[in-house]
């Protein structure tokens, strides 16, 4: 199994980030000191270095990493604030004197708690970092927030190559004459798309990110099965939900169910769906009248000029949904299924004919695991959620939730060391 050396600047930094990898069913450790660090597995060394004078961030962290033996560890990941608090530059100077990597990769952002990088600088819900409360630390102050100055500053000017989203996005060669690379970041896709220019890359590589970049490189290596959601929920709370997991990235299937009723096939969504998980990547089947409330009028007319109404409706159009989610399923076999919706919840079961459930845990407020019991998705696991529930990053924790319940497997690049 592959073994990442993280070494970040404080507790809770090193732990949201070590977990990443936990999730993914490989062992990690956290330290404190150097003294008792082994490449047996994955290792957090916490510097404890984020408010610290920037001559004492550099000679604590080369002094930590000097006891050390760097190149036993596949991965070395520095794990950075992503509003870009501590001793950045500094402490990359230090790994950089230590380890002596061929390439710096910088994605600091984290699109699931705001933070973006966008035309080189650092947002926080769209507004930028130098214009937040995070500037005004009253500790340690951000006083940069472009990621190429950080890299321009730490290793020259000259070695820096930075990429913007249409350059990321339009798969740009790499400038191999180049040590660093910088990179625009919206949403949790656009990490993998970073790791893919990497990967099978001959030379040392320091990763430098906060926990969305490592969770990148974690999904893309991963070959965890991906799982699917099933929303037919159409309140107002689970089109933020929808929405919001569109942005950072999830594969959405609108189904117009309107259209679906009245010419009884589906196929062709059905087939869509099946190539998405066949990706490894997770997917939401929605209801088009969640997305759009025109189609939520349009399928009140057309049900009801078929003199469907009520709560008769109701279970039709949840049939319907059920019953694509299920030919999904039987031709891919996810790792979960996500529901939002208790009557979408009921279909599900009722037309695969599941005996009922066992509950196990609550993963969140509101959102218990439970195991399907009987029928034909027997043992799979499932997660349910009232519909007008929730924030906005439910169906993509529920997901993800979802997909570190299956089979992991190592993280497998063919890694070449120089």
């Amino acid at each position: 199994m592959a073994k990442f050396l993280i070494i970040a600047d404080d507790f809770t930094g090193a732990n949201d980030t070590g977990v990443k990898l936990t999730e993914e069913g490989m062992p990690v450790n956290v330290f404190f000191s150097a003294i008792n660090i082994v490449p047996h597995t994955s290792c957090v060394i916490d510097t404890e270095t984020r408010n610290d004078s920037e001559k004492t961030a550099y000679e604590k962290t080369k002094t930590i990493l000097n006891s050390i033996d760097m190149n036993q560890f596949d991965f070395v990941y520095k794990k950075v604030d992503s509003t870009l608090r501590g001793n950045i530059v500094t402490e990359l100077r230090a790994i950089n004197d230590r380890f002596a990597p061929d390439y710096v990769v910088f994605a600091p952002a984290l699109p699931a708690l705001g933070r973006q990088v966008i035309n080189k600088k650092v947002l926080v819900s769209g507004k930028e970092l130098r214009k937040t409360e995070f500037a005004c630390d009253p500790v340690k102050p951000v006083l940069l927030d472009n990621v190429e100055t950080i890299l321009a500053q730490s290793f020259g000017v000259n070695s820096v190559q930075y990429y913007s989203l249409k350059d990321l996005r339009s798969n740009k060669d790499l400038d191999l004459s180049k040590k660093c690379f910088g990179f625009d970041t919206e949403n949790d896709e656009d990490f993998c798309k970073i790791v893919s220019l990497f990967q099978g890359l001959k030379g040392k590589i320091l990763w430098v990110g906060s926990s969305g970049l490592i969770e990148g490189m974690v999904k893309k290596s991963s070959v965890a099965t991906p799982a699917i959601a099933l929303v037919g929920s159409v309140s107002s709370k689970t089109r933020k939900q929808i929405l919001y997991a569109k942005e950072n990235g999830l594969a959405i299937i609108a189904l117009p169910i309107y259209e679906i009723y009245k010419t009884e096939n589906y196929s062709e969504y059905v087939d869509q769906a099946v190539s998405i998980l066949k990706k490894g990547r997770n997917l939401a089947l929605v209801s088009s009248a969640s997305l759009k409330r025109a189609d939520l009028i349009k399928t009140k007319t057309s049900f009801n000029e078929a003199g469907i109404v009520g709560t008769e409706m109701e279970n039709t159009i949840q049939m319907i949904l059920a019953g694509i989610c299920r030919r999904v399923i039987k031709e891919f076999p996810v790792s979960g299924l996500f529901v939002t919706g208790g009557t979408t919840a009921q279909s599900i079961l009722r037309i695969v004919k599941a005996q009922g459930t066992v509950i196990r845990e609550e993963v969140a407020l509101g959102m218990p695991l439970l195991t399907v019991v009987g029928g034909e998705f027997d043992g799979i696991n499932m997660i349910s959620k009232a519909g007008a529930f929730g924030d906005s990053s439910l169906i993509m924790f529920g997901l993800n939730k979802l997909r570190s319940l299956g089979k992991k497997a190592e993280i497998s690049w063919n890694y070449k060391k120089a």
